[in-house]
């Protein structure tokens, strides 16, 4: 199964498929062979455009009906059904080949071939997703083809002994054999939800509605079929000419099948499979036209029934090979909906009036003698033409199929972008309305988000009402929504709320400012002693532009920001800033020297309106500084764009540029065109570091998207790609080394941790050659492991990515292939052993590494590698930090550690290892990587309580988060226990993102030991480290997502 690439589990479907096609193939080729020898013999060669032409208008009529006959039937069932009176029709023809039945069985065995042949994909499309498709589609279509080679081989000796007549006795023989495998394909039918029956009359009009991509694919069903006509045309007429007699013709046909039979098991077992995972579905759009291309020349040229043999060759080999995998899987990214709905119509309604006209136009060039046998060649004038119109639009399919792929992902998220409102209905007006005059203020809020696109006059009284009695937050954002809108908020309302000399009256000020109307504020100088600084500021910044109070207000402010605290300078500049005041430059010097966030955040704030070249390496040195470098960020992208970068770009390669830098600059850069900055960043990517590596990810990514990178920067990006690909090749044996060992929990969490970052890094840099590509999303779906749109995504991966990236990221991507497997080819036989990783991961810079491999080699007993380390080189606070147990403390300084390390008592009963391993227990946490959740680790204390102690009350307001080390807690409420909980078991996580009260109490059964998690340090941890505050987010919005589903599945 592995040579013929066919997982385990699919072994017994594929096998029923192979049969089925097999089958059917054989039907259609004996049908074919009989039909055809009997008409060319029995009538005219004219006529037969004619039968072409019948057998369009038929096909229109049998396509509508079969879609109304197999509405809201499995296609399993759909093809048992049809195929069943097809046979009896046969029989009927078996017993009457004469007269007028000879062109009725021409047309009803082409119907045939055409229904069994669209049911069969439509049915192997439900049973497959995009990447078996992909393996799976040629090894089926093979079947066809020792169909094609065996019935065709069988044909002559059987015309010899039986007649041509009765080949249609194999034929029913074989369709009885397709249907009795479609019948064994019921049980493999995914089970979909019940849907009403589709009112067809409702629907017409829109099945025949072609988007984009739905159009390309019926250019080239249509260019296939019309050049197929043509070309069968040609073919059987020259045969016909070589092979007068009627049985010598069916023998010649069995045996012209055998030979395209045998070339097609050879293109679909050896060549098709590798075009396609080579050089993706590209290369297997153009194979056909550009071999029929190639073919119509060289007959047109020669004109001889060789020629015309090997366009017909060409044609039949590479249709049933290379083309008709390709064309299955184009349909493959659509929902099964639109596939049903569209397949039929262009498969069937389009195919066959597209071969109509073909019939048509041979007929009347024949009928009016303008193309004589003799001169059939020039039909491949036709041929050429189309066929070049087809090599032009595989092109555009390539790209349509890249998109539907992408969409048909894209379109499992709600795009709020998306959702318009109608302001002249009046239940939107009302909807609205009434959530501006909800009790809930967050609901008030979101309401005002939503009015900024939309014209407010609907809503004017509510909003002026809301401005007068609403909460400050709602005042603040009406003000912001109406800052200049008159007729909404009048002048009026805004100097009342000036006089109320409230928490919005400064803002209020601001846009009495803008409006110029602050002529209409009675009694200014008094605010000036108001204990409110904001309102006290805003009103200096007015009065600096009335000739009659500058002085004073100028005397005020020279004093505030000489005399002022730090607090009173950083407030006063949050008003000036929008002002014409000039402050001296050693006194801005000295607010950016602060050690206060606010000062500086307001200072760079006025740099930002007035940007000088004497601040800007000052700023740009700001952004090491978490606290403000956002603000710092905002103040250079108001300099001189191409100044700034180069400065950017040099103080991050310099030696001086912190690590807290580089990655603000990362962040930023991106802002700034200049062809240095992909440079620059690549000549940094040789960094150990992952974190900063997926920064700079980030912002090529950015780059990309906004003026591409050059073919040097994308080689050397592959050359990263390389790298980072033997990485995690690396880590997969690392972790197989040490899997089966004792005590390699937080190990292996790390390892998993370091290869999910890999991943990320390797799909990003895979996709910089077509930055458009949604990367992130297809990221959450490998991580989540989604099992509709995995197949999908991997799919956009193997078909847009280069060969040689996706050799490298594939395996470590797809679910069914073992990284393990192909790692020692990908490192080139230089992969590292079990301890020179664990030596490598104790000396590197990445402080979690350390320790956690120095643990796992203290409690698996490897003094080999302990002996080996270079202590002096690690961190001297390595025993300082508790993250050890007293035990191993004790070990490494008896053995090891010198004394130049600091040891300090543990006075905790546990380590920070050992807390990190209790919270993985905890479901909150289990999903949170072991080196950021050890710094919830370091908030954690232990609390002993004795037996019968109560923990908490029922009602009690809840801040902390309790863990069972050891004991049992009795839960209860209304003072009657309700459940137990053990060692490892959780208390109140949720009051850690809530301030709700208990729900319940918890008493102490025996005595016990906990650790407590306080709500106030673990905000105060997320504040500084956004890490832990989204893996929190993304541990909560899985939560929702996971009750949406089982909303959804019970609806």
């Amino acid at each position: 199964m592995n040579i013929i690439n066919i997982k385990g589990k699919e072994f017994y479907l594929v096998a029923i498929l192979i049969v089925m096609f097999f089958g059917i193939s054989a039907a259609t080729i004996t049908g074919s062979a009989v039909r055809d020898a009997i008409f060319l013999v029995k009538y005219e060669k004219k006529f037969l455009p004619l039968m072409y032409i019948i057998i369009a208008m038929v096909m229109t009529f049998v396509i509508e009906i079969y879609k109304r006959i197999s509405i809201n039937k499995s296609p399993s069932s759909s093809f048992v059904i049809s195929g069943s009176f097809f046979i009896a029709s046969l029989f009927v023809f078996h017993q009457n080949l004469f007269g007028p039945m000879v062109p009725l069985l021409y047309v009803w065995v082409e119907v045939i071939t055409i229904i069994i042949i669209l049911q069969f994909w439509m049915l192997a499309s439900e049973l497959l997703d995009t990447r078996q498709a992909k393996r799976i589609f040629p090894i089926i279509t093979a079947g066809g083809s020792f169909a094609a080679i065996g019935s065709g081989y069988l044909i002559k000796p059987f015309v010899k002994h039986y007649g041509s007549e009765n080949l249609l006795l194999p034929t029913i023989g074989f369709l009885a054999l397709s249907i009795f495998a479609g019948y064994l394909l019921k049980r493999y039918i995914p089970k979909k939800v019940n849907r009403k029956p589709t009112n067809i009359s409702k629907t017409k009009v829109k099945n025949h509605k072609l988007e984009p991509y739905l159009k390309h694919i019926a250019i080239m069903i249509a260019c296939s079929a019309f050049i197929s006509r043509i070309v069968d045309y040609q073919f059987k007429v020259m045969a016909s000419n070589a092979f007068p007699s009627q049985n010598d013709l069916v023998s010649f046909f069995g045996t012209y099948y055998m030979v395209t039979g045998a070339a097609t098991l050879f293109m679909q077992s050896i060549i098709t499979g590798f075009v396609l995972t080579r050089f993706g579905i590209l290369a297997g759009l153009i194979f056909l036209p550009l071999s029929l291309v190639f073919g119509s020349m060289a007959f047109l040229i020669i004109g001889s029934f060789a020629a015309v043999f090997v366009l017909k060759f060409s044609d039949q080999v590479f249709k049933f090979s290379m083309n008709n995998a390709v064309k299955e899987i184009l349909w493959l990214p659509l929902s099964s909906i639109k596939r049903n709905r569209s397949k039929p119509f262009i498969d069937g309604t389009i195919k066959s009036f597209v071969e109509g006209i073909a019939g048509a136009a041979i007929f009347l060039l024949v009928y009016f003698n303008f193309l004589p046998d003799s001169k059939v060649y020039l039909l491949s004038l036709l041929v050429l033409l189309f066929a070049l119109y087809w090599f032009w639009n595989s092109f555009r399919l390539k790209d349509g199929y890249l998109l539907e792929i992408v969409q048909s992902i894209e379109n499992r998220q709600l795009n709020f972008d998306d959702l318009q409102f109608d302001i002249n209905d009046s239940s939107t007006i009302n909807t609205l309305r009434l959530s501006l005059e909800d009790k809930d203020e967050l609901k008030k809020l979101f309401a005002i988000d939503l009015l900024w696109t939309l014209p407010l006059r609907p809503w004017k009284e509510t909003i002026q009402d809301q401005f007068l009695i609403g909460s400050n937050k709602v005042k603040r954002g009406i003000l912001e929504l109406c800052w200049l809108k008159r007729e909404i908020i009048t002048d009026d309302m805004i100097i009342n709320q000036i006089h109320l000399k409230d928490e919005i009256s400064p803002r209020a000020i601001s846009c009495a400012t803008d409006r110029n109307i602050t002529k209409n504020i009675e009694d200014l100088d008094s605010f000036l002693i108001e204990r409110n600084e904001h309102l006290k500021f805003s009103a200096l910044v007015v009065m600096i532009n009335d000739p009659e109070r500058s002085r004073k207000a100028k005397e005020i402010i020279n004093r505030t920001l000489i005399d002022g605290s730090e607090k009173e300078i950083a407030g006063l500049l949050h008003f000036l800033k929008h002002s014409d005041y000039d402050i001296s430059e050693h006194l801005i010097l000295k607010y950016l020297n602060s050690k206060n966030p606010k000062l500086i955040t307001q200072t760079l704030g006025m740099i930002s309106q007035k940007p000088q070249e004497r601040y800007l390496l000052q700023t740009i040195q700001l952004l090491e500084n978490k606290n403000v470098s956002n603000a710092a960020e905002k103040a250079l992208l108001r300099y001189d764009k191409k100044n700034v970068c180069e400065k950017l770009l040099k103080y991050f390669s310099s030696s001086r540029s912190t690590y807290e830098a580089k990655i603000s600059i990362l962040g930023l850069i991106h802002q700034f065109e200049d062809s240095e900055i992909a440079k620059t960043i690549l000549s940094s990517m040789d960094n150990p570091d992952l974190k900063f590596l997926g920064e700079c990810t980030n912002t090529l990514i950015k780059v990309s998207k906004s003026y591409g990178l050059s073919n040097n920067e994308l080689g050397q990006i592959k050359g990263v790609l390389r790298t980072l690909s033997k990485r995690a090749y690396q880590l997969h044996l690392f972790k197989s080394q040490i899997i089966s060992i004792q005590n390699n929990i937080l190990l292996i969490d790390h390892i998993e941790y370091d290869l999910k970052i890999l991943r990320h890094l390797i799909l990003k840099l895979g996709t910089l050659e077509d930055p458009t590509v949604p990367i992130e999303s297809y990221i959450r779906y490998i991580d989540n492991k989604d099992t509709d749109l995995l197949p999908l995504v991997l799919e956009l991966v193997e078909t847009s990515f280069s060969n040689q990236a996706k050799n490298l990221v594939l395996p470590l991507i797809d679910p069914e292939v073992d990284p393990l497997s192909i790692a020692s080819t990908m490192l080139e036989r230089k992969e590292m052993s079990k301890d020179q990783m664990l030596k490598f991961w104790v000396e590197n810079p990445h402080y979690w590494k350390t320790v956690i491999a120095i643990q796992f080699l203290i409690n698996s007993g490897n003094d080999d590698v302990l002996r080996s380390i270079d202590w002096s080189q690690l961190p001297k606070s390595l025993l300082a930090d508790k993250y050890f147990s007293e035990q191993e403390q004790e070990y490494l300084s008896a053995m090891y550690i010198s004394n130049n390390f600091s040891n300090k008592e543990l006075g905790n009963m546990f380590s920070v290892l050992e807390k990190t391993l209790l919270l993985k227990s905890v479901n909150l946490f289990k999903n949170i990587p072991g080196d950021i959740l050890s710094k919830i680790a370091q908030l954690a204390e232990e609390v002993e309580i004795g037996y019968d102690e109560k923990l908490f009350d029922q009602g009690e307001h809840g801040d902390s988060l309790y863990i069972i080390i050891h004991g049992k807690i009795s839960i209860t409420q209304n003072e009657k226990s309700i459940t137990i909980l053990d060692e490892g078991d959780c208390i109140g996580e949720m009051a850690l993102l809530d301030h709700e009260p208990r729900s319940a109490g918890a008493l102490a059964m025996v005595d016990s030991i906990l650790l407590k998690i306080d709500q106030e340090g673990f905000y105060e941890l997320m504040s500084t480290n956004p890490e832990i505050m989204k893996q929190i987010v993304m541990i909560l919005t899985q939560r929702v997502r996971e009750m949406n589903k089982k909303v959804t599945s019970s609806l």
